[in-house]
């Protein structure tokens, strides 16, 4: 082969030829290309060397780690070697003292160091040691080191309860370091067990379905099935959503409404609490009562059962249903001023047609303007404050057929000035409906079919925010010549002043802003009233907080005052420029949890709210 330097001279010479290339050119000559894994030749798959050898050295690597993880470092010690059982009763009676047996064994070639056993109680537990009726939920026990071949045995006792057939669960983990290592492991172990017997029973004498809409009448029983006297009985009933209780026999606790005190509970004896309420929802709804009886827990104001029961009813349209509605609303909120148009949907659920049927509605609450009260088909009883509909005053009611359905309209207003104190009920409006035949349905004689429902709406306040501009008689004095003069300040003095009407409200704010050449003068009054003001937005914040009822109406309005001042150019000579613009106040009602807001409207230097400012004093001048 030529050299480089022979091939340069070549190339620059006059004339000179080259031959062909001997070797074509190709991205990849074959058999000379990039890496290849597999190639076919003769029929039978290659592989090429050094992928068998990569192979192999892997294949060593896995080895060597698994005897290093078997036999080498004690850092990676086999969780194999630790063995965590527990023994107990598989079936216990309920509020009996248990016992559990926890033996640690260390099977291992290496010692376990800072071994720690932490035992998990079952739910409703109660500690040996101390008050009984108080809660445990796990212990934590120091074990120090465990040799290897030796075994740790720690027993573990607690007051157990819960109803019959419960099914209960313990459980315990060890923590552990294996000598030489600086992990922490853990090993763990679960052991299950029922409740089989109880000291005491507890069950509902309760229908399997419940009218909506209707009273019922229940009993939650209670009986001993102990040789001794079980002392400080309590009995907890938990009712569904929905559920209106009306009484009880005897009380309930008068700062637990749904918790009974049983007293000692002597052998055989037997005992119940009658109650009487009302059940709301759907139409095929499942309801769920619980009562528990045992032992009171004060900590979590509940109880810890010696036994436990539940029944579950199934709600059924009433006979005679009747629902209402507020505006088209099954819930509703009114304001006050606000005029409610009410819906009173009838329908007859029996198979039998209903003769004769009516309707009373009674009307309470001291917010309703009855003045405004229209009926139609209907009449209003003043002395009962009920409207009543029958066959006389609206002919559906003489007949009413299977599944047939009805209509019955009412309105009315409710009070604009409802101002009220803060210590005052809140106002709220009932009314209480009752749909019934005018004789007994055949094939349902000595059945009461009779539909009702209470319907309740609540008031909400009414916040107002009144904006006052003001030179003479002000609580800050003011400055500046009248009529405004381009190149002087005058100042003047707003006034904020907030009324609220019938319930507390909270997080109230107020907000307006300044237009560009008025200037905030950072006077206040009172001078610890939360307000801010911001230069480049020119917005002001009163954050006036809780507003109590009545205040503007009962007591005196809220009020903040702070001084602006303007000082006129060239081009507003002639004019009335605003000194404030648009106030704006929000709040939430405390009592029906609505969002409240009021409106003022800007201000100029006319002063409409200051008697003394006189007309050529409000625009301003050269």
């Amino acid at each position: 082969m030529a050299s480089l330097e022979e091939l340069k001279k070549r190339l620059y010479k006059e004339k000179e030829t080259f031959g062909e290339r001997m070797v074509k050119p190709e991205l990849a000559r074959p058999g000379k290309g990039g890496a290849v894994f597999w190639s076919e030749q003769n029929g039978k798959i290659k592989g090429s060397r050094w992928f068998f050898w990569a192979l192999g050295i892997c294949l060593v690597l896995i080895v060597l780690g698994a005897l290093f993880f078997v036999f080498g470092s004690p850092a990676l010690f086999r969780s194999q070697a630790v063995d965590v059982k527990i023994e107990g009763l598989t079936e216990i009676k309920s509020g009996d003292k248990i016992s559990w047996q926890v033996k640690v064994t260390n099977k291992g070639n290496a010692a376990l160091g800072d071994a720690v056993l932490v035992f998990k109680f079952p739910k409703d537990s109660a500690p040996v040691a101390g008050r009984k009726q108080e809660k445990i939920s796990r212990e934590r026990r120091a074990l120090g080191d465990v040799r290897p071949g030796e075994s740790v045995i720690e027993i573990f006792n607690a007051f157990v309860f819960g109803g019959k057939g419960a099914e209960k669960e313990v459980s315990a983990v060890l923590e552990y370091r294996p000598a030489g290592a600086s992990a922490v492991f853990a090993e763990g172990a679960s052991f299950q067990f029922s409740i089989a017997r109880s000291p005491v029973a507890v069950s509902f004498n309760l229908p399997q379905e419940l009218r909506i809409g209707q009273e019922v009448e229940f009993e939650a029983n209670y009986s001993s099935q102990a040789d001794e006297t079980i002392p400080n009985l309590f009995l907890q009933i938990n009712f569904p959503d929905g559920f209106e209780l009306i009484s009880a026999n005897p009380n309930s606790l008068s700062q637990n409404k749904n918790i009974w005190a049983l007293g000692d509970l002597s052998p055989s004896r037997t005992g119940k609490i009658k109650l009487k309420g009302v059940v709301r929802g759907a139409d095929l709804e499942s309801k769920i009562f619980k009562a528990a009886v045992g032992i009171f827990d004060p900590a979590e104001n509940s109880i810890m059962p010696y036994d436990a029961s539940s029944q579950t009813v199934v709600l059924r349209s009433p006979f005679l249903s009747v629902n209402i509605l507020a505006n088209g609303l099954a819930e509703y909120t009114t304001f006050p001023g606000d005029t409610i148009s009410f819906d009173v949907l009838l329908k007859n659920n029996l198979p039998q047609e209903v003769k004769n049927a009516s309707l009373e509605i009674i009307i309470s609450g001291s917010a309703v303007d009855f003045n405004s009260l229209r009926v139609e088909r209907g009449a209003f009883r003043e002395s009962s404050k009920s409207i009543v509909w029958n066959s006389s005053t609206f002919e559906p009611l003489r007949i009413l057929l299977p599944n047939q359905e009805e209509n019955a309209v009412f309105s009315f207003k409710v009070k604009n000035n409802l101002a009220l104190s803060a210590d005052s009920p809140r106002p709220t409006i009932r009314l209480n409906a009752i749909f019934k035949p005018g004789s007994a349905v055949h094939g349902f004689e000595g059945v009461d079919v009779a539909g009702s429902v209470n319907y309740e709406i609540k008031a909400s306040s009414k916040l107002q925010v009144i904006t006052r501009a003001l030179f003479y008689n002000s609580i800050i004095q003011n400055v500046g010549p009248l009529p405004p003069k381009v190149g002087e300040e005058t100042t003047y003095t707003i006034v904020w002043s907030l009324a609220n009407m019938v319930n507390d409200l909270d997080g109230v704010v107020v907000k307006s802003s300044l237009p560009p050449y008025m200037n905030f003068k950072n006077v206040i009054q009172p001078a610890d009233a939360d307000m801010s003001f911001d230069k480049s937005s020119g917005e002001i914040i009163w954050r006036a907080g809780r507003v109590l009822a009545g205040t503007g109406f009962l007591r005196p309005a809220l009020q903040a005052a702070f001084q602006v001042g303007l000082l006129p150019s060239q081009n507003q000579v002639g004019s009335s420029p605003v000194i404030i613009n648009a106030t704006e106040t929000s709040g939430r009602d405390t009592f029906t949890n609505q969002t409240l807001s009021s409106r003022d409207d800007q201000i100029t230097i006319e002063l409409p709210d200051d008697p003394n400012i006189t007309f050529n004093q409000k625009k301003v001048v050269q």
